[in-house]
């Protein structure tokens, strides 16, 4: 018979893991399904499919994979759909984005979602400056400056950014004689 008298009990915690490689109630996936995961992701992105032969090459014993081939399966779907969130544009984006003026890439600072009001001023703004490039002339400049202000007075940002944008775009606005 063995003496446990000399060994120490170990404070770690050990992680229960799901039968199946599926949690039931939000807990963690097993490590085997989440690496069965990842390699069924790698795999349906090189655009084939996944087979049993593709997940033994890939190092799954049968076992595993009958195991947690359908947890996987789910897994690799969640991890393959991105949730992505538009960061909000800081004043370099807002500079960068009036100078391209481009119909489609409106700037939205902080606490500012894309309504119709903003995308048609916007537009306008994209209209004045197409125009004065195609026809030079001094009233199209200051009407391009006026359009550029006017969005930018529907934005929830300070004057002193509203004059540094306009400051940066009337630069890059080409020079027209008087």
């Amino acid at each position: 018979m063995l003496d446990h008298a000399g060994y120490r009990s170990s404070a770690q915690t050990r992680p229960i893991l799901p039968e199946g490689g599926m949690p039931e109630d939000g807990g963690e996936f097993h490590p085997r399904c989440r690496e069965m995961a990842e390699a069924m992701r790698d795999l349906l992105a090189s655009g084939g499919g996944v087979r049993f032969a593709d997940l033994i090459r890939a190092d799954f014993t049968s076992a595993e994979i009958v195991e947690f081939k359908e947890a996987a399966a789910k897994l690799a779907t969640e991890l393959s759909t991105r949730q992505v969130s538009i960061r909000p544009d800081l004043l370099a984006d807002i500079i960068d984005k009036a100078r391209q003026a481009m119909p489609n890439r409106l700037p939205l600072p902080r606490d500012t979602s894309q309504t119709q009001a903003l995308t048609l001023a916007w537009g306008r703004y994209c209209a004045a400056r197409g125009a004065l490039l195609v026809d030079p002339w001094p009233g199209q400049r200051e009407r391009c400056i006026a359009v550029l202000s006017a969005y930018l007075d529907r934005l929830p940002i300070f004057p002193t950014i509203r004059r540094a944008v306009v400051a940066a775009v009337e630069e890059t606005l080409p020079r027209v004689p008087q």
